[in-house]
């Protein structure tokens, strides 16, 4: 794994612990757990940001790769963040923003929109 990539797992972390006051469960990459806080409506739905529009399909896609391809998704994620170098914003809606761009830019690269 790259060392953005690290970098940017150990700041979901800290913004799991400080914005939604949990640690990514055992077994669980921190990026995808954030990604899910961040855009889950509570219903099993997608809390979309208008900027970035997740539909409700790619977001059971979504979930499926996280179950059945976590390991992959892991994969294309970190290759993302590593060639794209962005940093997780600081502002909770900018965050939303970020979290719908790499979740689109993942299931695009892993071919599944």
């Amino acid at each position: 794994m790259g060392e953005f990539a690290n970098k940017m797992k150990e700041r979901a972390s800290t913004v799991l612990r400080e914005a939604f006051q949990q640690d990514p469960p055992a077994g669980m990459d921190s990026i995808l757990e954030l990604i899910g806080c961040l855009l889950e409506d509570g219903a099993g739905g997608v809390r979309s940001p208008m900027e970035v529009p997740v539909t409700i399909d790619e977001w059971l896609t979504w979930n499926e790769l996280v179950i059945e391809r976590k390991a992959e998704l892991v994969r294309t994620i970190t290759m993302i963040l590593e060639s794209e170098k962005t940093d997780i914003p600081l502002a909770a809606d900018a965050m939303r923003t970020w979290a719908a761009s790499l979740l689109l830019a993942t299931l695009d690269q892993m071919e599944m929109e």
